[in-house]
């Protein structure tokens, strides 16, 4: 079997997927229902000051978002993290999930 193919993000096309589905509770520069995601990628989950995060993602918090935990994050947040209080059901498009990494990884 041949290893799977990296997919790889547009951070363009990733800014305009993030406004359409993230931008509701998630930005750039302040805490909203959801944490501000400035610097997200390379850092742990769960470590934003000043946010109230559940216990299921405090339990994966010794972990780092890295273009593959965040492709599996953003796939199904309640598999990454069952019990997690994002109500949020995922993005199942790998190309769309590259390309929300790719945004996240410019804004990081």
């Amino acid at each position: 079997m041949a290893p799977k193919k990296k997919v790889e993000g547009d951070a363009g096309k990733g800014e305009k997927i993030f406004k359409s589905l993230c931008a509701v509770c998630h930005n750039m520069a302040s805490h909203g229902t959801g944490p501000n995601l400035k610097g997200a990628f390379g850092s742990n989950p769960a470590s934003k000051e000043g946010f109230s995060y559940s216990s299921a993602l405090q339990g994966v918090s010794d972990k780092k978002w890295t273009d593959k935990n965040l492709d599996k994050y953003i796939k199904s947040p309640a598999d990454y993290a069952p019990g997690n209080a994002m109500a949020f059901a995922g993005i199942p498009n790998a190309k769309d999930r590259a390309d929300v990494i790719a945004y996240l990884k410019k804004n990081a």
